[in-house]
């Protein structure tokens, strides 16, 4: 059920949170409460000011504790702003570093904060301008200007990314800051661009949670700030897309199927969720703060039926897209398809090919349990396996390696790797994670009731399994470069209706009514073809061939088919 709470009560109840997170933080010698990235003093002392600004809503201060903390929020936004780049000649003018290191005053400036940091620099003085205190108000102004002066934001659209759209929103911002119309038009040209493109190419950066957020709050800077009729047009449509988006891949707080970029706070347990839950509501108030950013500071409302579409999901349903990879120029370079299986309890899903996305952090596969499941309170919410690659650490259930293909049918997910004998560095084992819960191990296959969900899973190889504090880790050798693994996943509700009560009637009746086969093709052309065939509960039967480097997955004996993947 989503809350009864409106949307600016579960705004109100984050803000208090990030307000008293701000409030606990321990001051460094130098002033700042962080070192590490400077744009996050930034995040927790515009909220902390934001939430005393309003007396009613901070009443739980006293009076001389609140104005103490205004005091405080005030004083950590000077010093992010004094750290600007304000000479002119500077190569880097108007940015700021991005880790202060051991000295802030010394730090080299960076790329990346202007560019969401100075969208809510711009939201957080139009919406504060008449109570700032009067050193704040022209500090802030003057930042402003040195951004608008400056070159940060005049970048040309090349790659659709989510830098271009943060660019794209300065310029916005920026035009209507200082009534340019001229570079308000430009922003606005540029944003249709970018709409049209996503629409007609679809969302290259699938998944990928930093970014789509950071397209998400960038332009809602923009709605909230600039007037212009055409520019809350254009932008206005490109949030109901983005949010359209994210309502398809919603469960319960959740990020399901796969996804470009995945940090340690996204998998294998969802913590990045407090834009979800100020819009959705429909799992409890986070606890924690992952990423900050704008989140309280929008008055912006998704429509009702996209809230709709991501709380009420009473149905089984498979999503195919098809996201074509272009630039500004509209040259498709290559293409992929991604798929989930998504159920009111659990959602399974990924994307067929493998890609070489930033810092190797695509998640090929996962079942993930929404927030809501009993699972998730203990410890992580997704279930995979991987072959580990580059950047790959111990402990970190990241970053795969380039081998593998998949084969993905409703509530199952097929891999299988070869490892070429040639590659002598490659990690020689899978690695597993699994949520906590009741599981039952056997040479080759695990039994689990994790939460509401039941799931099984099938390895190529003998493993060893490990208990952690909020998952349990599966370790699976290659045998001659050989390895491969079956998951599938089965409601409380629908073992209930097949008689099933507990973990070990489940992991009888899968044995009886699920079978795995591992072993050499025997269609495949060349001797050292693979092939994993595996019946599901469904009786559905899959195949997953792998030979002469070509991978061929078929659907009781049909080959998958591309035609009902689609754009959009």
């Amino acid at each position: 059920m989503v809350s009864t709470q409106s949307m600016i009560q579960r705004q109100k109840a984050i803000r208090k949170l990030a307000a008293h997170k701000a409030l606990e933080l321990p001051l460094l010698p130098s002033g700042f409460w962080f070192h590490s990235d400077v744009r996050d003093n930034f995040y927790y002392a515009i909220h902390l000011f934001a939430y005393c600004a309003d007396k009613e809503e901070s009443s739980d201060l006293g009076e001389e504790q609140r104005l103490s903390a205004v005091s405080l929020a005030s004083d950590m936004i000077r010093k992010v702003l004094a750290l600007q780049v304000t000479d002119s000649a500077h190569p880097m003018y108007g940015h700021w570093p991005l880790n202060l290191g051991t000295d802030p005053s010394s730090a080299k400036p960076n790329l990346l904060p202007v560019e969401l940091m100075g969208c809510l620099i711009i939201l957080f003085y139009n919406k504060y301008q008449n109570i700032l205190p009067i050193e704040l108000k022209s500090e802030l102004n003057l930042a402003i200007l040195h951004i608008y002066q400056s070159s940060v934001y005049r970048q040309p659209l090349q790659q659709i990314h989510h830098h271009e759209a943060k660019h794209t929103s300065l310029k916005l911002l920026l035009g209507h800051q200082f009534d340019d119309r001229e570079l308000l038009e430009q922003g606005l040209q540029f944003a249709k661009q970018q709409l049209q493109h996503v629409r007609t190419f679809g969302f290259k950066e699938y998944g990928a949670l930093p970014w789509h957020w950071h397209w998400i709050q960038s332009f809602t800077c923009v709605w909230e700030v600039v007037d212009d009729a055409a520019v809350r047009v254009t932008v206005g449509s490109l949030l109901d897309y983005l949010w359209r988006l994210r309502a398809d891949y919603y469960l319960k707080g959740t990020w399901i199927g796969a996804q470009s970029r995945q940090w340690p706070h996204d998998g294998p347990k969802d913590n990045n969720t407090l834009l979800d839950y100020i819009q959705f509501g429909d799992f409890p108030l986070p606890s924690i703060i992952t990423r900050l950013e704008g989140s309280c500071l929008y008055t912006y409302e998704v429509a009702d039926d996209i809230r709709n579409r991501a709380t009420e999901r009473s149905e089984s349903e498979e999503i195919r897209r098809r996201i074509q990879f272009a630039g500004a120029d509209g040259q498709v370079t290559e293409e992929a398809h991604t798929y989930v299986y998504v159920t009111p309890d659990y959602a399974v899903g990924g994307i067929w090919e493998r890609r070489e996305e930033f810092d190797n952090e695509q998640q090929r596969w996962d079942l993930t349990l929404p927030l809501t499941d009993p699972a998730a309170a203990v410890g992580v919410n997704q279930a995979f396996f991987f072959h580990p690659g580059a950047k790959y650490k111990e402990g970190d259930d990241r970053h795969a390696s380039n081998y593998g293909e998949v084969l993905l049918h409703k509530d199952t997910a097929i891999q299988l790797w070869d490892i070429p004998a040639e590659d002598t560095e490659a990690i020689p084992h899978l690695v597993g994670c699994l949520p906590k819960g009741q599981w039952t191990f056997t040479a080759r296959s695990g039994y689990g009731k994790i939460g509401r969900v039941y799931a099984a899973f099938h390895l190529q190889n003998e493993f060893s399994s490990e208990e952690r504090a909020d998952r349990i880790s599966i370790a699976s050798p290659f045998v001659n470069g050989s390895n491969g693994v079956v998951f599938e996943a089965m409601s409380g509700q629908e073992a209930s209706g097949l008689g099933i009560d507990s973990l070990e009637q489940f992991a009888a009746w899968m044995e009886g009514n699920a079978q795995a086969s591992f072993g050499d093709a025997a269609e495949a052309q060349e001797a050292n073809g693979k092939q994993i065939a595996y019946t599901t509960k469904r009786q559905d039967k899959l195949t997953l061939t792998v030979a002469g480097g070509q991978a061929v997955p078929a659907i009781n004996g049909e080959p998958v088919r591309w035609d009902d993947y689609v754009i959009g």
